[in-house]
């Protein structure tokens, strides 16, 4: 196994702000929910078919579910985006390049962190948004979700390879 040269990179601005937008989505999810409580029915869906109809039901407590993984996600791949040296990458990292591949792969996770962050904050207003009887976003919510996670990945690789 060769050892990868570990670099302080610092953070780009755009990589400052985004991280700033996707804390404050975490934040407006549990916020959300907590100036909502009061008007969230007892029982709300907690999963939904490729098509976007409820499929699966819960208790009220079940609206925390995507915050707390939300939650979870967000500090993971934070961390993470911290330690570049340890990731895998689809070229072999050298002293010449390790620089610009540390940055193109924390850059990716940093974007996908605050786009699954956004999304699970879409998904906690659709499971309310569907308990109370309105019509959800239908198919459009996992084509935007999938769209999040794999567009970036598959941008920022071809970044590393080309």
């Amino acid at each position: 196994m060769s050892e990868k040269q570990e670099l302080k990179l610092p953070k780009t601005l755009f990589e400052k702000i985004i991280e700033l937008l996707s804390i404050l989505f975490l934040l407006g999810m549990y916020g959300f929910v907590i100036l909502n409580w009061s008007e969230i029915p007892d029982r709300i869906p907690t999963h939904f078919n490729i098509m976007g109809e409820p499929d699966r039901w819960g208790g009220k407590w079940s609206v925390l579910i995507l915050p707390i993984i939300a939650t979870f996600l967000f500090k993971m791949m934070f961390i993470l985006s911290k330690f570049p040296h340890i990731h895998n990458y689809p070229v072999k990292v050298t002293p010449e390049n390790a620089e610009k591949l540390y940055r193109i792969s924390r850059k990716m996770l940093i974007t996908m962190n605050f786009l699954l962050t956004l999304f699970f904050a879409i998904g906690t207003w659709e499971m309310v948004n569907v308990a109370q009887g309105n019509e959800g976003l239908g198919m459009w919510y996992m084509i935007g979700l999938l769209l999040s996670i794999f567009g970036p990945m598959g941008y920022y690789i071809y970044k590393m390879i080309k």
